[in-house]
């Protein structure tokens, strides 16, 4: 009973340091994300297609025709030309979109999966568990071994009550730059 109950407590303390650590692998990976310098996103499902370039730390341009820069957002909706967004809406996005400090304080269910072959390319795994602004997704986090950055982000997230599925796959390039829309 005592051998039992003493590997019981030994599965137990070696789990959480395991768990603790993936915690912080997962947290790092995302936080170098936003120091790495300029770099393209793009997702392709059925419900969504959009690319983004993101200029670390506040700027990005999607092709879903939402921008912020410096504090300014633009939009351009069905094509109608862009438009300049309220101050208050330029933060809300950025905060949501760039904000990796709040995005690190969701994560829940850290595992580290080992090295993986994704795409050809031979990646390490994370998998985590996240809920932000109303939306519960699970995350599958494909990192580039040798630069320690995001390759490929894979989402299953539930929004309303409908189950939607992403693929992120990230390109870091020096030339990625960002300007503001002609209005």
């Amino acid at each position: 009973m005592r051998i039992a109950t003493l590997a019981a407590f030994a599965t137990l303390a070696l789990a959480v340091p395991a768990q603790a650590d993936c915690l912080g692998d997962i947290k790092d990976v995302l936080n170098r994300s936003m120091a790495s310098g300029p770099y393209a996103m793009s997702i392709d499902s059925p419900e969504l297609k959009m690319t983004s370039n993101v200029v670390p730390p506040d700027g990005f341009h999607s092709t879903i025709e939402t921008g912020v820069l410096d504090g300014k957002a633009w939009s351009n909706m069905a094509g109608q030309g862009w438009t300049a967004m309220p101050e208050a809406v330029a933060a809300q996005i950025t905060a949501t979109v760039l904000d990796v400090a709040a995005m690190n304080d969701q994560i829940k269910a850290p595992e580290c999966l080992g090295n993986q072959n994704v795409d050809g390319r031979d990646l390490k795994a994370f998998k985590y568990e996240m809920s932000m602004m109303g939306v519960d997704s699970t995350n599958q986090l494909f990192v580039d071994p040798a630069t320690g950055l995001p390759a490929i982000i894979e989402t299953k997230a539930t929004i309303g009550g409908q189950t939607n599925e992403t693929k992120a796959v990230y390109r870091y390039d020096p030339a990625i730059t960002i300007s503001p829309p002609a209005l």
